[in-house]
């Protein structure tokens, strides 16, 4: 099989990395994009066999791209590697059927174990305790966590319901639903729980 690797992260170091990595592993072909639009440009121009993702890019949240992805592009192999917890964004890998998810702060042996199981097209199964009681963040749902990514960096409900194309009762029910399940009483708690818990945005 003919393997064409895109990755799509905005770090510079971590580009060379995971190209050094896949290099090593026997793949010639490797390219980057550092935005969520340079990213579906790249997509539709170019045929890929494998993706890794960020999740958090300078123009968005990639997680609002993977329908259209997976939609479009079904046998596109997709690895998410993210500075996100497992236990809150790892469930995108369950409702998108993503093979692998690896977290930035991996070692060195497990990041080689991954990519090398990743261009194999073998799936590595994500720890059975998915849930975290200690992280709140860690019961919302994909859509919901799309919406807190906005919520944190300042939108307002008009303006996210523009860029998702909702309702903005629709917005304001799930902020609500966020505000409830992660137990904050403002936006500025929201803040400090997403930077307790580790959550980039």
């Amino acid at each position: 099989m003919d393997l064409n690797v895109l990755v799509a992260e905005d770090h510079s170091i971590v580009k060379m990395g995971l190209t050094a990595i896949l290099n090593r592993l026997g793949v010639e072909k490797v390219a980057d994009v550092s935005t969520c639009s340079d990213l579906m440009q790249e997509l539709a121009t170019n045929h890929y066999t494998h993706l890794i993702l960020d999740i958090i890019l300078p123009d968005g949240n990639t997680v609002e791209y993977l329908d259209k992805i997976v939609e479009k592009y079904p046998n596109l192999s997709i690895l998410i590697h993210s500075m996100q917890p497992i236990d809150v964004y790892g469930k995108i890998s369950n409702k998108f059927n993503i093979h692998s998810y690896l977290h930035k702060g991996a070692s060195e042996t497990e990041i080689n174990y991954h990519l090398e199981l990743f261009i194999k097209n073998q799936p590595v199964l994500l720890k059975k305790k998915m849930e975290n009681t200690t992280n709140p963040f860690s019961t919302l749902a994909v859509r919901e966590l799309e919406i807190l990514h906005y919520l944190l960096n300042g939108y307002r409900t008009k303006e996210i319901a523009n860029l998702l194309g909702l309702k903005m009762n629709t917005v304001s029910t799930i902020k609500s639903n966020i505000f409830d399940k992660v137990k904050a009483d403002s936006f500025t708690h929201l803040l400090q729980l997403a930077h307790v818990h580790q959550i980039s945005y």
